[in-house]
């Protein structure tokens, strides 16, 4: 079984959705041929060497961060490149995806995860299970399955065993093993501590221009 991961983050290898697809491949059997690929927005050879390959897969997950409530910029160009060259070819990968935001609430994903869903019914390619991940800067709090990261490592597994399985299913809303209040309270120092390194002040970021 041949299984495409295509990254849609801007930031490639050092975004939170390259890591969630590393741990995604890490639990996923020995069976299945695994290619991994980056959404390059400007290098349409790669983006074409990308369609070529999911067009000839069994299933292409592709995972992403929110931007906006929606899709990266940098994916579109793929996505369109993968539509092409699916229906020319007519087949027929299973899709599956994992969208991670800084909202807290796993539910903020939903809105680009049905973007996703309808540009899958627009390829002709089958829906398959999506994973939206609540918190997503929080990925590499501790170990992938540990502590806060518990819910999500488990969503993960499930999302390896589905695929092995070429199987459907809802939406997996997941969110951290860890208080909301303190997941904002670590958010406002962060945002705090940026805006002091620029030379504002925390009252700065609440004025409206």
């Amino acid at each position: 079984m041949n299984v495409v991961l295509l990254c849609g983050s801007p930031r490639a290898k050092k975004s939170n959705s390259a890591y969630l697809l590393e741990q995604l491949s890490d639990r996923m059997g020995g069976s299945l041929r695994v290619e991994t690929r980056q959404a390059a927005a400007t290098a349409s050879g790669v983006n074409e060497r990308t369609a070529e390959l999911v067009a000839a897969s069994d299933a292409l997950v592709v995972a992403l961060p929110l931007y906006a409530d929606a899709i990266p910029s940098a994916l579109y160009e793929v996505l369109d490149q993968i539509q092409a060259r699916v229906l020319e070819t007519g087949s027929t990968p299973t899709v599956y995806l994992i969208v991670n935001s800084g909202f807290y609430e796993a539910r903020q994903n939903e809105l680009a995860i049905e973007m996703l869903w309808n540009w899958c019914d627009a390829c002709g390619m089958r829906r398959g299970r999506a994973l939206a991940a609540g918190a997503g800067e929080m990925s590499h709090a501790a170990p992938m399955g540990t502590g806060p990261l518990k819910n999500l490592g488990r969503a993960l597994d499930e999302l390896a065993r589905v695929i092995e399985q070429r199987e459907s299913g809802e939406t997996m809303f997941v969110e951290p093993n860890f208080p909301r209040m303190l997941y904002r309270m670590a958010g406002h120092r962060s945002w705090n501590a940026q805006a002091k390194k620029n030379g504002l002040k925390p009252r700065d970021l609440l004025r409206a221009e």
